[in-house]
């Protein structure tokens, strides 16, 4: 079962240089391309590595195989990863912006393709909903990989939904996030 350790290290070193190139860009100023910034920053998002940590203590099923699958970013992951890193810039876009940040997906495309914010969002709202797309095609696909496996990135990116779908509840949650939480941990339903 070394090859669990393996991959995940492996995942992590991919994501420590990735956030090189992002500390890299910030200190030059340096606004990249929407390609060249999703290729480091779905990397960054850090899921496709939570999702590798997941399976590290899992089940029997969890196998060389499972971790050589995340670790290529196949679609459904990479739905994943996707809906977090525009969701979460979608959100966070202006608050970033005011401090010394790595340039958001927001900034790269609107540069890139010189449209509006309000556009960009629109742009980015049909991707998000085109990964959900992917992620329920692969879901009921037939695969390799055990259904209990999928669970991870299929439940990571139903998380993001609920943080960032009203907001920035990650950072600032509010009355409807501390509802959720509450519901969930402190007044759960009786059955």
């Amino acid at each position: 079962m070394a090859y669990r350790s393996y991959y995940t290290k492996e995942m992590v070193k991919e994501y420590t240089r990735n956030l090189l190139t992002e500390a890299k860009w910030v200190k030059e100023g340096y606004i990249p391309t929407i390609e060249e910034h999703m290729s480091v920053t779905l990397v960054t998002c850090a899921y496709a590595m939570i999702i590798a940590k997941c399976y590290v203590h899992g089940h029997d099923s969890v196998t060389e195989d499972t971790f050589k699958w995340v670790s290529t970013y196949p679609p459904l992951v990479k739905a994943s990863c996707l809906i977090l890193r525009l969701m979460d810039d979608i959100a966070t876009y202006k608050e970033e912006q005011e401090r010394n940040h790595c340039a958001s997906s927001i900034q790269c495309y609107m540069k890139q393709h010189g449209v509006s914010e309000e556009e960009t969002r629109e742009v980015f709202s049909k991707q998000v909903e085109d990964a959900w797309k992917v992620i329920n095609q692969e879901s009921l696909r037939p695969t390799d990989v055990p259904m209990p496996l999928l669970m991870p990135p299929i439940n990571l990116a139903r998380v993001c939904d609920e943080l960032y779908s009203r907001g920035d509840d990650y950072n600032h949650a509010g009355k409807e996030m501390i509802h959720c939480i509450e519901s969930l941990l402190v007044n759960p339903i009786n059955l």
